[in-house]
C-alpha cells in the first residue's frame, strides 16, 4: 500500500471516531448532515520526511452552531501533538488554523481547520 493511501486510511479512522460522515476532498452528491471532508496538500519533503498541510473541514445545517463547534473542537484535541506509528507509517500532527467560512445558505455553519502534518519514512519499509 503507498504511504499516502496508508496516511488516508488512518486518517479517515481517526476522524471517523469524531463523526458519522466522513469524506476525503469532497462530500458524496447525496449526505447527510453532519459531515466533515478532509485534504492534503503536499508543501515539501526532505530527508525522508514529507510536510502536508491537512485541511478539515467540519459542516452542518441547521439554526444552531453547536454540533460544527463541538466537532471541531473534538477534532482539535484528537489531532494536535497527535503521534502515530503503525501500517508502515509513522507521523506527528499540529493544529494551525481554525476558520468560520461563510456560506450562502445561512444555514450551514462551517468551520475550516488546518493542521500541519509531518509524514515520516519508516527505516527498512
Amino acid at each position: 500500500m503507498s504511504r499516502t493511501i496508508a496516511l488516508r486510511t488512518e486518517l479517515s479512522k481517526m476522524l471517523k471516531t469524531m463523526a458519522q460522515n466522513v469524506y476525503f476532498e469532497k462530500a458524496p452528491e447525496l449526505f447527510e448532515y453532519p459531515y466533515v471532508t478532509y485534504e492534503m496538500d503536499e508543501m515539501s519533503h526532505d530527508y525522508g520526511r514529507t510536510l502536508y498541510q491537512l485541511e478539515i473541514n467540519v459542516v452542518d445545517k441547521g439554526d444552531s452552531t453547536s454540533a460544527v463547534e463541538t466537532t471541531a473542537d473534538d477534532i482539535q484535541a484528537l489531532l494536535h501533538k497527535c503521534y502515530y506509528l503503525g501500517g508502515g507509517i509513522q507521523f506527528v500532527c499540529y493544529q494551525n488554523q481554525r476558520q468560520i467560512i461563510r456560506e450562502e445558505d445561512p444555514k450551514i455553519h462551517r468551520r475550516r481547520l488546518l493542521f500541519e502534518l509531518h509524514l515520516h519514512e519508516l527505516k527498512g519499509e
